[in-house]
């Protein structure tokens, strides 16, 4: 598949995310890039969120709305500190909602009520439970109650490089095993583990995570991810549309995704494993062996 087809692939993915009222967004950063994004590893869970730098900049409105509610101090009136450190949140049309956190304090302009996309909402900086100074930026949609990966409203980042595929394994009887290395396994049932990241630069350990996931058993498609949503149900999110995975359980600690499980009868099998970032570039790994 050549590049031009893996991108219009991409395009065409992206419009299976529910339409909202707001249509194509501004960067909340002018030149920034994400170092952290949507479906990525945060403490043990799925990150509904980006994080976007560089540390300091000035934040703007992704799109023209309305001030809902905005936080400029260290700490609630309950005398607790803010999660997410100074931060104001947007009401846009269709039940859509932006959230711009981790401000610095009192770089919070006050605003009566409306909002014009690029209107400056304060510079990134380091409050909130955060490490850094870059801003986390979440989209979320009240109406249906899922958060919405801004990356794929968002214009696209010029990016050459495939995602990074640094480890797949299958996992049971107490042993993750490197699937290039198996060449024998006994029959039965595996968890499939993998360990992916979407660098844009050699060395760059920024926590990316890629738009799709694909695995394909003896040429058959067995699982599509799409790192399009994640959806509130119960006080859980649940992400990859209808294979509903959980966010408190999607990882393993050290940060590997979890993939699900596969059966392996006696025989020849090959597994294929395909990542496409949000560029269109493509990343495809994997291997054979003999199941006894």
């Amino acid at each position: 598949m050549g590049p031009r087809l893996r991108r219009l692939c991409v395009l065409v993915l992206a419009l299976a995310i529910p339409a909202s009222g707001l249509g194509s967004l501004e960067w909340p950063v002018a030149g920034g890039a994400p170092t952290r994004t949507f479906g990525s590893y945060l403490w043990g869970r799925f990150y509904p969120s980006m994080t976007v730098g560089p540390e300091g900049a000035q934040v703007r409105a992704v799109a023209a709305g309305d001030v809902s509610f905005q936080f400029d101090g260290d700490k609630m009136p309950s005398g607790l500190p803010c999660p997410l450190g100074g931060f104001i949140s947007l009401s846009h049309p269709d039940g859509m909602i932006s959230v711009y956190a981790g401000m610095d304090r009192g770089s919070i302009p006050r605003y009566s009520r409306a909002v014009s996309a690029g209107d400056i909402l304060g510079r990134a900086g380091a409050s909130g439970f955060r490490a850094g100074r870059e801003l986390g930026f979440t989209l979320f949609d009240r109406i249906k109650r899922q958060y919405l990966n801004p990356q794929v409203l968002l214009p696209p980042i010029r990016d050459d490089r495939a995602p990074l595929v640094r480890g797949l394994y299958l996992s049971g009887g107490g042993r993750i095993l490197p699937l290039g290395e198996i060449r024998t396994v006994r029959q039965g049932t595996y968890e499939l583990l993998a360990d992916i990241q979407d660098p844009f630069a050699p060395g760059d350990t920024s926590l990316r995570a890629p738009y799709s996931i694909r695995l394909l058993v003896d040429g058959k498609e067995t699982l599509r991810y799409l790192y399009d949503a994640a959806r509130a149900e119960s006080g859980r999110l649940r992400f990859f549309g209808p294979a509903r995975a959980d966010s408190g359980t999607a990882f393993l600690p050290d940060g590997k995704l979890r993939l699900g499980s596969v059966l392996l009868a006696r025989g020849r099998t090959a597994f294929v494993l395909i990542v496409t970032d949000y560029a269109g570039n493509e990343r495809e790994t994997g291997g054979a062996f003999t199941v006894e």
